[in-house]
């Protein structure tokens, strides 16, 4: 009879150990798949929305790097890690742009890249480099392309490494 009791007690005793445990991995990973949904993954997708000079820069930086790597690519490269000051002038003292509003964006990097030009007639930039006007692209068409291209986060990058300087003459409003 003792043999008996003992057997039934530790049945009992097995049956209320398996029932906790299997209650705590349901709860465990009910707990784990709830965290897992709550990490939201910060998009890195560009759009045209709050269109500013340092974005404009930014974007024609990336864009012309990737679509004229010959001649852009070393200067998107440093972009991303470096100061780049972008200085507005008035398009007109630059006789070789026929292209574009009244004003001219020079893009330098700290590393001395020279003769990075790029003008805007709004959709569209127009790319220069050396007293040449490379190609054109409409700025919707341009964040596309770097969207398919994934480069939301170097543009990112390259945003908070621009610094705008007007050297503008304003007198000059002939």
């Amino acid at each position: 009879m003792m043999k008996k009791l003992v057997s039934i007690g530790l049945i009992g005793l097995l049956s209320c150990t398996m029932l906790t445990a299997c209650s705590n991995s349901q709860n465990n990973s009910s707990s784990s798949s709830t965290e897992k949904t709550t990490t939201v993954k910060k998009s890195s997708k560009l759009t045209a929305t709050n269109m500013n000079t340092k974005k404009q820069t930014a974007i024609t930086i990336a864009y012309a790097g990737e679509k004229y790597p010959n001649i852009w690519k070393k200067t998107f490269k440093q972009a991303q890690n470096n100061t780049v000051t972008v200085r507005l002038h008035n398009r007109k003292d630059f006789s070789y742009m026929q292209n574009g509003s009244d004003v001219a964006y020079e893009i330098a990097t700290v590393n001395g890249d020279k003769y990075f030009y790029y003008t805007k007639n709004d959709p569209t930039i127009f790319f220069y480099h050396k007293n040449k006007e490379v190609g054109s692209s409409d700025i919707k068409m341009m964040i596309k392309y770097l969207n398919n291209h994934n480069d939301g986060n170097k543009v990112n990058k390259i945003i908070k490494n621009v610094k705008v300087v007007d050297e503008r003459k304003t007198a000059s409003k002939n």
